[in-house]
């Protein structure tokens, strides 16, 4: 019998899963799948493919940022394509593809994919992406109903990211949820089933400089600051966080096709207080898998390095729930994720979910894409 105690170092964690594998084909073989997913990301960076966008998004990750970031873009394809080929051969393994709309420069992910392995977009789905491009494309939706996604968005965008991606093997609906839509995500699940889409969840996240903004008690503008005040924002409380649990947890056993998520992960990303260990001079993560720390870098749009804390660099840690940070933090399993084989299964389990929102195979890409449609690389 594995002891039920937790192990407290790294070795002790090593010991407590090999012997949780020996003698469980079960376990073994789902291990072995585990680590696979893992090598995907073992050397991961980020790319901001564009500095543009065409929505308005309240409390904006890139544009609402007290800090410029603005840079002069490199427009040469062919400088792209030969960035793209040094990357690779530093050994990149897996290429995040961010910044403002990366749908806006599709002649660049065309470049990326000629080099990289493995590959993740993040678009807001108004603007479909080349079948050319054979990379995991998260497509941000943040309501299921015109009101909501106006206020929330700017506009009404919704329903042409689900026409865009419908039965697009490489698109993953990645829902937003905030208090102010999750009476709409079984209505969004129900759209998803129907556009043969699977279905993720993110969780509404606030920057620092929308934070002071509130705290501050600044007025409304017509950009990234258009609705919320004191007392009436997308935040998450304690009660929002318990009410997003039952109704994930509700969508996962009632779209099991469709909801691409996990109950553990679930129970984990809506607990109360803050999800990471904050420094309490710098205010930031010290243990969040998104920090740009190691051997993981992050590019702007001149293909330089930059010096910043995560790939959302704005974000006020203490208050993160993103799906990117949340996810790349279960990578490693914890004393507490081999405390008990329940515990491991679960852990198991998130990392077949993680491979499953994150991944897409590049080899079924081929045998299934259709003609492209005309990209300059």
């Amino acid at each position: 019998m594995v002891p039920s105690d937790a192990p407290v170092s790294p070795r002790d964690v090593f010991r407590r899963l090999h012997a949780l594998t020996q003698g469980r084909p079960q376990f073994a073989a789902r291990y072995e799948q585990a680590k696979a997913v893992v090598r995907a990301f073992r050397k991961p960076a980020f790319y901001e493919v564009s500095q543009r966008c065409n929505l308005w998004c309240e409390g904006c990750y890139y544009f609402e940022d007290s800090h410029p970031k603005l840079v002069r873009e490199q427009g040469d394809a062919v400088v792209w394509d030969a960035f793209f080929a040094a990357e690779a051969e530093r050994g990149v393994s897996m290429a995040y593809f961010v910044g403002a709309e990366p749908a806006l420069h599709q002649e660049r992910l065309a470049a990326a994919a000629r080099h990289f392995p493995w590959g993740n977009i993040g678009t807001n789905g108004t603007i479909r992406i080349d079948p050319v491009v054979p990379y995991r494309i998260g497509v941000s939706v943040w309501a299921a109903d015109d009101v909501t996604d106006k206020r929330l968005r700017g506009a009404s965008v919704f329903r042409k990211a689900l026409k865009n991606y419908q039965g697009d093997p490489r698109a993953i609906i990645l829902f937003t949820l905030s208090p102010w839509n999750l009476d709409g995500a079984r209505v969004l699940a129900e759209m998803c089933q129907d556009h043969g889409l699977p279905l993720t969840f993110n969780m509404y996240s606030p920057t620092a400089t929308f934070l002071d903004r509130l705290q501050k008690g600044e007025g409304n503008d017509g950009q990234y600051f258009r609705v919320s005040r004191p007392g009436s924002t997308p935040c998450f409380t304690d009660q929002d966080l318990a009410a997003a649990r039952r109704v994930v947890a509700d969508l996962i056993e009632d779209f099991p096709d469709t909801v691409l998520y996990s109950r553990a992960y679930n129970d984990w990303a809506t607990q109360p207080g803050s999800l990471y260990d904050i420094d309490p001079e710098s205010g930031v993560a010290t243990r969040c898998g998104s920090r740009i720390v190691g051997q993981m870098r992050y590019h702007t749009a001149d293909l330089r390095m930059k010096d910043t804390k995560c790939c959302t660099p704005d974000v006020d840690c203490s208050s993160c729930r993103m799906y990117s940070g949340g996810w790349s933090s279960k990578f490693q399993p914890t004393p507490a994720d081999v405390a008990s084989e329940a515990a491991f299964s679960d852990w198991l389990d998130m990392m077949r979910t993680l491979g499953e929102i994150f991944l897409y195979d590049r080899a079924r890409s081929d045998r299934a894409r259709t003609p492209p449609l005309a990209v300059a690389v």
